[in-house]
């Protein structure tokens, strides 16, 4: 099954992006949950394209089918060399896009988990 990953770039700037996170803090004081959503702003438009190579959006297609897994495991679901999917993982976790963590490896030592950082990500440029 194929998912549609939106981008949406918009014009409205850090006033809308306050006025967002003081709605939400108004709904966690009333107690309301707040959905696992995160957004995740560039600077502009060409940093998040750079950012949202063909291959990147691929992996966190399958991130989102499979849920957090290995390096080595992600590449070979893939079919892409494991150096070249650390390296984009490495670019996309200083982004702000996914998360990793290290996990015991059973009887070997540690693995690095790659995670998405949120159920729902939003990436957002102001122009």
């Amino acid at each position: 099954m194929r998912h549609k990953i939106n981008v949406e770039v918009v014009e409205d700037g850090f006033k809308a992006f306050f006025k967002k996170t003081h709605e939400r803090a108004r709904a966690l004081d009333r107690g309301e949950k707040i959905p696992s959503e995160t957004t995740v702003y560039f600077e502009s438009a060409a940093d998040m394209f750079r950012m949202l190579t063909t291959q990147r959006v691929r992996l966190m297609q399958e991130l989102r089918e499979t849920g957090p897994v290995s390096i080595t495991i992600l590449a070979d679901s893939l079919g892409r060399n494991k150096r070249a999917v650390s390296r984009d993982v490495s670019s996309m976790r200083e982004a702000g896009v996914l998360k990793t963590e290290y996990a015991a490896n059973a009887g070997h030592g540690r693995r690095l988990i790659v995670k998405p950082i949120a159920k729902r990500v939003e990436l957002k440029t102001y122009l």
